[in-house]
C-alpha cells in the first residue's frame, strides 16, 4: 500500500533548511522504525501558484497501513512528532492513501541520487466521472511520454484518498513525470478539456534505499 505527504515547510525557515532538516535528521530518524517498502521524498524546486501550499511531497510505501498507525500511536509516534516541530507546518501536513498506476516507460525502480520529477496536481472537470477521468489522465500521459522523444523517461499516475478529518487540497491525482534534459513535457503541457490543473511543480526526488 501507498500512502503521499504533502508536507509544508514551517513559515519561519527556508525551504533549503526545510529540507537539510528532512534529509539529515527526519528522514533517517524514521530509519528502523518503521516497516517501509519504499521511501521517496519529492522535493519542491518550482510550482505553479508560487507557493502551492507545501515543500515536499513524500511517498511511502508499507505492507500494512494499520501497522503504521499502530506505531504512530506510540511513543515512537511522538519522537517523530515531535521531529516534525521543529521544520514543518505541521497542523497543514496533508496525507492521503494513494493508488499508483504505472502509464509509461519502464517500471519503476530504486532512483539512486537525485531524480528530477514534472508532477502535475489534477481534478476532473466539472461533470467528468472519475473513470472518465482517470482514463483521460492515463491516455495524456501516454500521449505526453511519446511525444517527448525520450526526454520524459516514466510516468505515473496516483489516485487520491485524503485521510479523514486532515487537510488537503482540491485535487484528486497526481501525474509524475521523469525528466531527462531541460524538462517541460509535463509542466507546459495543456490538458485535455476532462481534467483541470491545479499546480504544477518541478522537484528532485530522493529516495531511501533498502537493502
Amino acid at each position: 500500500m501507498k500512502t503521499i505527504g504533502l508536507m509544508p515547510k514551517r513559515p519561519d525557515i527556508s525551504r533549503t533548511a526545510f529540507r537539510e532538516h528532512y534529509e539529515d535528521r527526519h528522514a533517517p530518524l524514521a530509519l528502523g522504525k518503521f516497516p517501509f517498502e519504499k521511501y521517496v521524498r519529492n522535493h519542491v524546486v518550482v510550482s505553479d501558484p508560487d507557493p502551492v501550499g507545501f515543500d515536499c511531497l513524500s511517498e511511502f510505501w508499507v505492507e500494512n497501513l494499520a501497522e503504521i498507525y499502530r506505531i504512530m500511536a506510540g511513543p515512537i509516534g511522538d519522537i517523530m512528532r515531535e521531529d516534525e516541530l521543529r521544520f514543518t507546518d505541521q497542523p497543514n501536513i496533508g496525507p492521503a492513501v494513494a493508488h499508483e498506476i504505472h502509464v509509461a516507460g519502464p517500471p519503476r525502480i530504486v532512483d539512486d541520487g537525485i531524480s528530477h520529477k514534472e508532477i502535475l496536481l489534477i481534478r476532473p472537470a466539472p461533470g467528468i466521472l472519475n473513470k472518465a477521468f482517470v482514463d483521460s489522465a492515463v491516455q495524456w500521459g501516454t500521449a505526453l511520454a511519446d511525444g517527448a522523444d525520450g526526454r520524459l523517461q516514466r510516468v505515473t499516475m496516483d489516485t487520491l484518498m485524503p485521510f479523514e478529518g486532515r487537510p488537503f487540497p482540491d485535487f484528486q491525482a497526481l501525474l509524475y513525470g521523469w525528466i531527462a534534459g531541460q524538462g517541460g513535457e509535463l509542466y507546459e503541457a495543456a490538458p485535455p478539456d476532462t481534467i483541470e490543473i491545479y499546480g504544477r511543480l518541478k522537484t528532485e526526488g530522493v529516495e531511501t534505499r533498502f537493502s
